[in-house]
C-alpha cells in the first residue's frame, strides 16, 4: 500500500503573531519546490510559504516545531533532513537549493551540523561535555558550562534541554530553544518554551529585546520555539525558559547561547508552572466501571483532569467532562446536558441537576483502578473495569501486561516480556507479587 506524504508547506499554520506552528504528522514529508527563479522570488515563497517578513533587506520569521519528522523522495527512499521546516521547505531530497542559475547545497558550511532525523537543530553534546550536578525529582541532572545545554537522565531516558545560536556560510540562521526526549518512548506530558533573542539596532537601546517567543506541546517528545532569517541581521543571544512535565515531576530551566547582551541576566521568568499541567487528586478514584444500579456500566477514564466516560452500555455517545476539584467534576453528555458530580467516599458520583448516583464496580478488597508505583518515578496504570485487567507499563517501556482477578485479595498478571505473576492485594495501597518479593504501592 502507497504510503501518504505531506509536504511542509501543507501542515504549517500561521499564527495571528505572525509565526508559523509547525505540527509534525507521525507520516513522512516529502520535499517540494526548492528551485526559485532569483533571490525575490524565494523571498515571496518564504514569506507566504513559513510567515516570514522582509526586513533589512533580508527575510525574518518566527517558528515553533511540535514533534519529529523524515523526508522521503517520491520512490520513498531517504531524503536529506534539517530538523529545521524553514530549510525543508526550500530543498531537494539531496539538500540543494536552486536560485536562478546558483546551486546552494544546504548541508555545506553550517555553523552547527544537524541531524538526519528531523529530531532537532542540534546535536546532542558528548557525554563528556556535560557534568552531573545532583539528583531532582529521581533523575539525575546533567549540565553543560556554558548555559546551553541540561539534561535530565532516567535510566535509558533523557530529557533535554537546549538553546542554539547558528549560522551558515549562505546567510541563513536561526536561534531559539528546544525540549526533546530520547531513549525512550515516554514522551513528556506538557512541555513549554518562551525564547527571548536580544539585537543591538542602530538608533535603538542596546541589546533590546527582538522578540518574545512561546510555543507548547503535549504528549509527544518533541517542542521548540526560534528566530530565524535569510540574508538578514542576526540578534546576537537568545535566552530561553524550557519546562517540562516527565515521568510525572515537573523540570524547569533557563538557557541561553549566543554572546554579549548581559542584560539577559536581570529578566524576570515564570518561577513556577502552569497549574493546569498538576492532575488534580479526587478523593474517589473515577477511573473504572460504574453503575447506575442496572447491569449496564459506563466506563470512566481520566487523562489529566480530562474525563470521557464510555456509555456505549447505554446506546448513547461518550460523555466528556472535567475535574474541577478534589471532590467535583462537570461532564457534558451530548445526548442530554452538562451534569455536576459530586463525590462522595468511598465509591459513589452524586449528579446534583437529577439527584441520582452511581456507584463504583469494585470487585476487590481495594480499586485496583489508577496509578501504582513500584518506588521508581515511573508508574504502571491498572484499568480494571468490569472485565479483565489490562496494565499499562509504557513508564518502563514495556508492552501492556493482562491478568485476571482471582478472588477478592488475588489476582493473576502476565507481563508478555517477563512471567506470569500472582499479586496478593494488601489495603490500603499495596500489591506485593510474592514470587519475585517486590511489591507496588497505590500513587
Amino acid at each position: 500500500m502507497a504510503q501518504d506524504f505531506f509536504t511542509a508547506d501543507k501542515i504549517r499554520t500561521l499564527r495571528p503573531d505572525g509565526g508559523v506552528s509547525f505540527v509534525a504528522p507521525n507520516l513522512p514529508i516529502r520535499p517540494e519546490r526548492f528551485e526559485f527563479t532569483n533571490d525575490g522570488d524565494l523571498s515571496a515563497y518564504l514569506c507566504r510559504v513559513m510567515g516570514g517578513r522582509s526586513e533589512d533587506g533580508g527575510i525574518r520569521g518566527s517558528m515553533s516545531r511540535t514533534g519529529t519528522y523524515t523526508r522521503r523522495r517520491a520512490d520513498d527512499t531517504q531524503a536529506v533532513t534539517f530538523g529545521d521546516p524553514v530549510l525543508d521547505a526550500i530543498s531537494s531530497a539531496d539538500g540543494k537549493l536552486v536560485i536562478g542559475d546558483r546551486t546552494i547545497d544546504l548541508q555545506a558550511g553550517q555553523g552547527s551540523s544537524g541531524p538526519s532525523n528531523g529530531g532537532g537543530h542540534l546535536v546532542a553534546l558528548d557525554a563528556s561535555s556535560l557534568k552531573f550536578t545532583g539528583m531532582v525529582n529521581g533523575a539525575e541532572r546533567w549540565a553543560a558550562d556554558d548555559g546551553s545545554w541540561v539534561e535530565y537522565r532516567i535510566g535509558t531516558g533523557v530529557l533535554s534541554f537546549s538553546a542554539w545560536k547558528k549560522d551558515t556560510i549562505y546567510l541563513y540562521w536561526s536561534m531559539g530553544g528546544e525540549i526533546s526526549v530520547s531513549g525512550t518512548y515516554v514522551n513528556f506530558e506538557e512541555a513549554d518554551v518562551r525564547s527571548l533573542t536580544y539585537m543591538s539596532v542602530p538608533g535603538h537601546p542596546p541589546c533590546a529585546v527582538y522578540r518574545d517567543g512561546y510555543s507548547a506541546a503535549q504528549d509527544t517528545d518533541y517542542v521548540d520555539q526560534y528566530d530565524w532569517g535569510w540574508h538578514a541581521q542576526q540578534p546576537e543571544r537568545t535566552a530561553v525558559l524550557c519546562r517540562a512535565r516527565w515521568y510525572h515531576a515537573q523540570f524547569r530551566e533557563v538557557l541561553t547561547a549566543g554572546f554579549g547582551c548581559p542584560n539577559y541576566l536581570n529578566e524576570t521568568w515564570d518561577p513556577g508552572f502552569p497549574p493546569e499541567w498538576r492532575p488534580i487528586t479526587t478523593i474517589v478514584e473515577l477511573n473504572g466501571a460504574w453503575t447506575d444500579g442496572s447491569p449496564r456500566r459506563a466506563k470512566v477514564s481520566v487523562k489529566r483532569n480530562d474525563i470521557t466516560i464510555d456509555m456505549s452500555d447505554w446506546g448513547r455517545p461518550s460523555a466528556h467532562g472535567s475535574v474541577v476539584d478534589a471532590s467535583t467534576i462537570t461532564v457534558t453528555f451530548p445526548d442530554d446536558k452538562t451534569y455536576t458530580g459530586h463525590l462522595l467516599q468511598p465509591h459513589t458520583i452524586k449528579w446534583l441537576q437529577n439527584n441520582s448516583s452511581w456507584a463504583k464496580v469494585v470487585d476487590t478488597v481495594m480499586d485496583l483502578n489508577g496509578s501504582w508505583t513500584d518506588g521508581s518515578p515511573r508508574r504502571a496504570v491498572i484499568h480494571e473495569g468490569d472485565g479483565p485487567l489490562t496494565i499499562d507499563m509504557s513508564d518502563f517501556d514495556r508492552p501492556d501486561a493482562h491478568g485476571s482477578i482471582v478472588d477478592a485479595s488475588t489476582i493473576t498478571v502476565t507481563f508478555p516480556d517477563d512471567n506470569t505473576l500472582t499479586g496478593v492485594i494488601h489495603p490500603p495501597q499495596t500489591i506485593r507479587w510474592p514470587s519475585n518479593n517486590s511489591s507496588w504501592s497505590k500513587v
